[in-house]
C-alpha cells in the first residue's frame, strides 16, 4: 500500500514513525540538444543515484519542427521545442527506464537511509558512443505540464 501522508502526528508513547521505501522515481522530459534542433540527433543520457549508474537512455534526437505544446511565444520556432517524457525507477531488485529494466542496481546499493541527501546527476557520458548533449524541460516548455520530479515511495 501506498500511503500519501497529509498529516501525522506523534504521541508521547509513539515518538516515530517507522516506514520502508520500496522504491524511488525520476521522471522528466528532455531530449538531445543539436544547433537549433536536429530530430536525427541521438545522445546517449544517463542518469546516476548517489554516485551509482541507475541507466541510460539513448535519446533519438532534438525535437522540432513543430512548436511545443507548453512554449511561451516568444521562444523561437528554429528551437528544440518538446522532448519525451521518461522515467527512471530503482526498487529492491533493479532499475528502470519506463518500466523496462536498464541495469541491475538496487536500491540497497543506493545507501538511501544511510545518506544525509539524495545525489542526482543527468549528464552524457565521456565514452558514450552518441555524444549528444541534452535539454531537460520544465512544466512550461515543451510538451508535458511538468517539472522534474523525483518521487520517494514508502509503506508505512
Amino acid at each position: 500500500m501506498i500511503l500519501a501522508i497529509q498529516l501525522f502526528y506523534f504521541g508521547v508513547s509513539d515518538p516515530w514513525l517507522d516506514f520502508v521505501v520500496p522504491s524511488i522515481q525520476f521522471s522528466m522530459e528532455l531530449c538531445s540538444e543539436a544547433p537549433h534542433y536536429d530530430n536525427d540527433w541521438p545522445s546517449d543520457i544517463t542518469v546516476w543515484v548517489n554516485g551509482l549508474e541507475i541507466g541510460t537512455w539513448t535519446s533519438p534526437g532534438d525535437f522540432g519542427g513543430r512548436r511545443g505544446k507548453l512554449n511561451p511565444a516568444w521562444w523561437p520556432d528554429l528551437s528544440t521545442q518538446f522532448g519525451s517524457l521518461k522515467t527512471w525507477r530503482v526498487d529492491e531488485t533493479r532499475s528502470t527506464l519506463d518500466d523496462v529494466e536498464v541495469s541491475t542496481t538496487t536500491l540497497q546499493q543506493l545507501s538511501l537511509l544511510s545518506n544525509s541527501f539524495i545525489g542526482m546527476r543527468i549528464g552524457v557520458k565521456e565514452n558514450a558512443r552518441f555524444k549528444g548533449g541534452l535539454n531537460l524541460f520544465g512544466k512550461r516548455f515543451g510538451d508535458h505540464e511538468q517539472d522534474m520530479v523525483m518521487r520517494i515511495y514508502y509503506m508505512l
